[in-house]
């Protein structure tokens, strides 16, 4: 005895109402959980110039601080001087001089901080090119502001604002290749893993995709 035949129309509803399956809600906690990743992948697509900004605010308020003590801003200017002693020590003798006015941290820390916020300004524009550099010859880059400051601490000799300058130069170089690559490397397997989560959610019907294809 012959089977009957299922219709092929049978099928196309079959289908189109599966289709047509309204995925369920997501619930407050899955909202917030979705709003925080899209945060952290923005932050992880631009990272670097999270770090630049923070640089920069790290070497352009010590040197507007003189220019303001100059101008007769000395309220404004009391204030940078007061944060940044948080940081450094700000003694006369080590530091340099605008306007007739002390910069409001030492030779050093400018040569460190204005070293780390060029430097990632340059890394932007080759950090595909970049391999990060291995901890041994970041000991090397940052040992001689090591023996330049102990030495200096301890009273065995005196330190120049050149040796300063120099050695806090070397010393933000490692900082910057040790560290930058490596966090181009973190975000980027961070990106790698929200993009591919918020694609199922795509396909899902949950939640849109952070990039679109």
């Amino acid at each position: 005895m012959n089977q009957p035949v299922t219709p092929s129309f049978d099928v196309r509803v079959a289908s189109d109402a599966q289709s047509s399956v309204v995925p369920a809600p997501l619930s407050r906690e899955a909202r917030l959980i979705l709003a925080v990743d899209r945060f952290i992948y923005r932050v992880a697509r631009r990272w670097l110039w999270v770090a630049n900004s923070a640089g920069a605010l790290m070497v352009i308020p010590p040197l507007l601080a003189p220019f303001l003590m100059a101008t007769g801003h000395q309220t404004l200017a009391g204030i940078i001087y007061r944060l940044f002693s948080l940081v450094c020590h700000q003694m006369p003798e080590r530091s340099f001089f605008l306007f007739g006015y002390q910069v409001a941290y030492c030779q050093r820390d400018l040569a460190i901080y204005s070293g780390v916020l060029a430097l990632g300004l340059l890394y932007g524009l080759v950090r595909h090119r970049v391999r990060p550099l291995h901890l041994r010859w970041a000991a090397v880059l940052a040992l001689p502001m090591a023996i330049d400051g102990f030495t200096q601490l301890f009273g065995l000799r005196e330190s120049t604002w050149e040796l300063r300058v120099v050695t806090g130069a070397l010393f933000a170089l490692a900082t910057v290749w040790v560290v930058f690559p490596r966090l181009e490397q973190g975000f980027a397997e961070i990106r790698g893993v929200l993009e591919e989560r918020f694609d199922r959610l795509a396909r899902e019907g949950r939640a849109q995709p952070l990039v679109s294809r």
